[in-house]
């Protein structure tokens, strides 16, 4: 089967597409989660949405203690 990871920028927007074959639907969820994207990610086949990937978490700031 197709499908499609469409990244996104920094503003939600769809920034690059990456395409590939695979199996089933587990398959290709299996090697989205392996690609970096900062801002997350879509995942479709065709026209059907499988997954929306969240980006990387920030770091956490330290408060500061007094």
């Amino acid at each position: 089967m197709d499908y499609r990871l469409y990244v996104l920028d920094s503003v939600g927007r769809f920034a690059d597409v990456e395409e590939w074959n695979c199996p089933s639907d587990m398959a290709a969820l299996e090697q989205a989660t392996r690609h970096a994207h900062a801002f997350g990610a879509e995942l479709w086949q065709g026209a059907r949405h499988l997954s929306t990937l969240a980006g990387p978490l920030e770091p956490r700031t330290q408060v500061a203690r007094g």
